[in-house]
């Protein structure tokens, strides 16, 4: 798979831009650790060159992130320049910051989606954004966005506490005007990192993937869809991938294959997911957009070389025998960075733990009968 994908080159299909690090809020699992902007923060003319520069190297799908984007003050002039190159480009938010001026503005730029954090109903969701009242502006948030005909997507970070709401909270969301559900695994990373007792437990996706995988294939509003740490191989994989147009299975991270991510400061990453200097590494950081062209990073020989170099030796424990290994090298990376540094032995793999479960069952010792 690797090869095939070497021989059709690589393409910065799609991209994750962090606008800003400011935030109105401290989720316990966000990952970035974001409220205070960057001191370095891209001023407007470079983030107008970036834009450029995206749709240059054949950018197809943005979407803008944060902290909260909407903290930035250029953010229309970001979004009607990527829509004017080309560029199908939405924002994530957590919905706090919503007017009805905001919502024309992004239909006057040409937003085609704006993704509403949701972490569950009141009380879990209100919980996991340390804001009481927070899951009320949301639910305005959406249904008012909807009711202005723009194509909402709810985002839920998949943690014990509200694994039990999904198929629930699918439906509230649909009924609030949603047209997509996505969904996605906690890592243990940046605040999410203090607060692991919120994580799911490997074992969980036991439970987690299947009813993901149901939610994808029923005919039900909003369209759910799954994000790339959920999986992989089973039963369920067919179900998970029905949207991919390529090939409905899992064929590994598209970081710095398919995918950018872009901090607000200029620091290219494979992922926007992945960590960087903020939480003390920076060994996915390929180089700054003021320093270097995005092209010249992206083309750099050696760069995002643990996907593009990638090879069997870099994985470990169960993922390196695995029989999927030389196409799904370890599933997602930052879910195997977070999980286990550097060696990809990736926990949380439905596969993985479907088969532990089967060889626990097929080793316990056989049931006696009572004699009473």
């Amino acid at each position: 798979m690797l090869e095939l994908m070497q021989k059709l080159g690589y393409k910065p299909r799609f991209a994750v831009w962090e606008l800003t690090l400011r935030c109105n809020l401290n989720c316990r699992h966000c990952g970035s650790r974001a409220g205070k902007a960057r001191d370095d923060e891209l001023t407007h003319d470079e983030a107008l060159r970036v834009c450029r520069e995206l749709a240059e190297l054949g950018c197809e799908r943005l979407t803008l992130s944060g902290g909260e984007p909407l903290l930035r003050h250029d953010w229309a002039d970001i979004a009607r320049t990527l829509v004017e190159l080309g560029v199908h480009t939405s924002m994530i938010s957590n919905g706090s910051l919503w007017s009805e001026e905001i919502g024309r503005t992004m239909k006057a730029v040409g937003l085609c989606g704006l993704g509403i954090s949701v972490d569950g109903f009141r009380d879990t969701h209100d919980h996991q954004r340390r804001r009481p009242g927070h899951w009320d502006q949301v639910v305005k948030t959406i249904r008012d966005a909807a009711a202005m005909g723009i194509y909402v997507t709810a985002v839920t970070t998949v943690t014990r506490r509200n694994l039990g709401e999904l198929a629930e909270l699918r439906d509230c969301m649909g009924e609030l005007g949603a047209s997509f559900h996505q969904f996605q695994f906690a890592t243990p990373t940046g605040n999410m990192a203090d607060h692991r007792d919120l994580m799911l437990k490997p074992e969980d996706v036991l439970t987690a993937v299947p009813l993901i995988a149901r939610l994808c294939t029923d005919h039900k509003k909003p369209t759910v869809h799954s994000t790339h740490n959920i999986g992989y191989f089973g039963e369920p994989e067919d179900l998970l991938r029905k949207s991919d147009v390529v090939v409905p299975f899992w064929t590994g991270c598209t970081a710095g294959m398919s995918a950018i991510g872009i901090e607000s400061n200029g620091n290219v990453k494979g992922c926007l997911s992945l960590p960087s200097e903020l939480n003390g590494q920076d060994e996915f950081v390929e180089g700054n957009l003021r320093k270097a062209s995005l092209r010249e990073i992206w083309d750099r020989p050696g760069a995002f070389a643990y996907n593009r170099e990638f090879t069997v030796e870099s994985l470990g424990g169960f993922c390196r025998s695995c029989d999927y290994a030389e196409v799904c090298r370890g599933g997602c990376t930052w879910s195997c960075h977070a999980n286990h540094g550097f060696v990809r032995d990736n926990p949380y793999c439905y596969h993985r733990q479907l088969t532990l479960c089967q060889l626990r069952a097929s080793s316990a010792p056989p049931k006696t009968k009572s004699t009473g």
